[in-house]
């Protein structure tokens, strides 16, 4: 599955946009001629949208995920592997259990996100745990490629084809919902591949 994100060139089609239990906003893209963009909000927890755009059906182990992003400030553009989406009462896609593997201005952080009775209501219930942290400088404002080749309790990832890491997760899904987010900042995305 590709999609380019240039104005008129997508639709939802075979994605959807669903949400983190932890924020009950729940806003979509800004279209741009080339890009799709997430905005300051100040009535947003953080300032900022935090916008998930994932494959409606799931995805297997296998699969390879490459988005082209960019952010700026403390934006965070990352891929997203969800173990489920339930809609709320408001009937907003929601999900609970994941993986986020983020791109920022210092490298890259993947996290593990789960529903838990222990976690504080503001945050949904999630409580998160950091699995990975990779530092190196990471150009703000200019497009770079995140890729994150899933194997069986594997998780390989790329940045702009020349830094590359391993990550054992043995708590994979066997099948996500695969896609993008944009966190803690203004992110921009030109494509996203799921395949």
């Amino acid at each position: 599955m590709h999609l380019s994100f240039a104005k008129d060139r997508w639709s939802t089609g075979e994605f959807t946009y669903a949400y983190s239990r932890r924020f009950e906003e729940t806003p979509v893209f800004t279209q741009r001629d080339e890009y799709v963009e997430s905005l300051a909000d100040p009535a947003a927890v953080y300032g900022y949208e935090n916008i998930s755009f994932v494959t409606a059906e799931k995805v297997p182990v296998g699969t390879k995920i490459t988005t082209r992003c960019a952010f700026f400030g403390d934006g965070a553009p990352l891929i997203l592997l969800a173990k489920d989406l339930v809609s709320d009462s408001r009937g907003v896609l929601r999900y609970g259990d994941y993986f986020e593997v983020v791109l920022y201005k210092n490298g890259i952080n993947v996290w593990r996100l789960r529903q838990d009775p222990a976690g504080k209501p503001e945050n949904g219930y999630v409580v998160w745990h950091k699995r990975l942290g990779a530092e190196f400088p990471v150009e703000e404002g200019v497009p770079h490629e995140l890729t994150v080749q899933t194997a069986e309790n594997t998780l390989k990832i790329t940045v702009d084809g020349s830094h590359s890491l391993t990550l054992r997760t043995e708590d994979l899904f066997p099948a996500f919902h695969a896609g993008i987010d944009a966190c803690e900042g203004i992110n921009r995305f030109w494509s996203l591949d799921v395949e």
